[in-house]
């Protein structure tokens, strides 16, 4: 799917832009941030790459900048298996879980990022969807930079489809208090169902979303952006209803 400024797209193993996705993964988690260990592991163009034993288990995705074809960000859904959920790792999951839901009926959203020169400034203050990313990235210092809308709400709308599509109707990520708090402001009902894992950079715990329930936020608070999360849907599915079965 495209918004303005950008394309994004589901990559499959063995392709070009799987390669892609797998080499800047390792550049924002293993260089960037540190944290993620290399593995050690190389693509057969000799670049570097970052995965895990979920990756078998997981639907990948990328967005790219529609100009330069650079890529801007990506992510991939952890499906429910029988691994489990990479968050169990590292952080505590409190059970009963809200909704009545098991884990074994959750996705992950997994290695979610921006890269670095898509990062968004602070003239995008107040922009839900839209902004220009070639004005954003001139400017300021790279420390005045925040995600850009558009690109975080597409890679979420990739979600939601693919939830949608597979009957995935609950999933979890781990965030820190300043994203999770970004995307309640937005109207995405994120639960905590952990503690705060304080031995993490920056300090993060797991939430918890339900598909029927964002869908009840953002019709009731922004209107606009559920509309842009189902734009595709609508085009695809006109008869079929939208929600996701609780």
């Amino acid at each position: 799917m495209d918004t303005s400024y950008f394309h994004f797209q589901e990559v499959l193993p063995g392709t070009a832009a799987f390669d892609d996705y797998q080499e800047a993964r390792y550049d924002v988690f293993c260089e960037e941030l540190g944290r993620v260990e290399p593995t050690g592991q190389f693509n057969r163009r000799g670049h570097p790459i970052e995965t895990d034993r979920y990756d078998d288990h997981s639907r990948h995705f990328i967005a790219r900048h529609k100009e330069s074809g650079i890529v801007a960000g990506f992510m991939r859904v952890i499906m429910p298996n029988p691994l489990g959920l990479n968050v169990m790792d590292r952080y505590t999951i409190s059970e009963p879980l809200p909704y009545g839901v098991r884990i074994s009926q959750i996705g992950e959203i997994s290695r979610l990022a921006v890269t670095p020169r898509f990062r968004r400034r602070h003239e995008d203050e107040g922009k839900s969807v839209q902004g220009d990313p070639e004005s954003e990235m001139r400017g300021r210092p790279e420390g005045m930079r925040q995600h850009q809308p558009e690109l975080v709400l597409g890679l979420y709308r990739e979600v939601y489809h693919l939830c949608q599509s597979e009957g995935v109707d609950y999933c979890v990520a781990a965030m820190d208090r300043r994203f999770s708090r970004l995307l309640n402001t937005l109207g995405f009902p994120f639960l905590a169902v952990g503690p705060v894992n304080e031995y993490v950079s920056p300090p993060r715990r797991v939430f918890l979303i339900s598909a029927a329930e964002m869908e009840k936020s953002l019709g009731s608070r922004e209107n606009c952006i559920l509309r842009f999360m189902q734009t595709q849907l609508e085009r695809l599915q006109p008869a079929a209803p939208l929600a996701m079965a609780a």
